[in-house]
């Protein structure tokens, strides 16, 4: 199959569209697509929900463990208020959701 344009064609390789890295033969920056993704679902429940908390206030753990100890103890209370208040919230809705229909 070949695509024809102003003066010129176009055969896309075989095996679909490369990307810039399999053009240039350099390994892409960084971890990939699927890595972070297995990164990610290899995380506790816990270390997701801290992860969220944390990119809700626009801080890294990076930045947390470089913070003053007084600041990054307020944080922390901050963090486990926050993770006590949305699973109590989950747990508030599941009740009365199970219905015995039997008579």
């Amino acid at each position: 199959m070949s695509i024809s344009g102003i003066g010129s064609t176009y055969t896309p390789p075989i095996g679909g569209a490369q990307t810039e890295s399999q053009r240039s033969g350099k390994p892409a920056a960084g971890p990939s697509a699927q890595e972070d993704f297995l990164a990610y679902m290899q995380k506790t429940p816990a270390e997701r929900m801290r992860e969220a908390i944390l990119g809700d206030m626009n801080l890294t753990e990076e930045q947390l463990q470089s913070m003053e100890s007084q600041e990054r103890l307020k944080i922390e209370q901050q963090i486990r208020d926050t993770i006590k208040a949305k699973i109590e919230e989950s747990t508030e809705k599941r009740t009365g959701m199970i219905l015995d229909m039997s008579v």
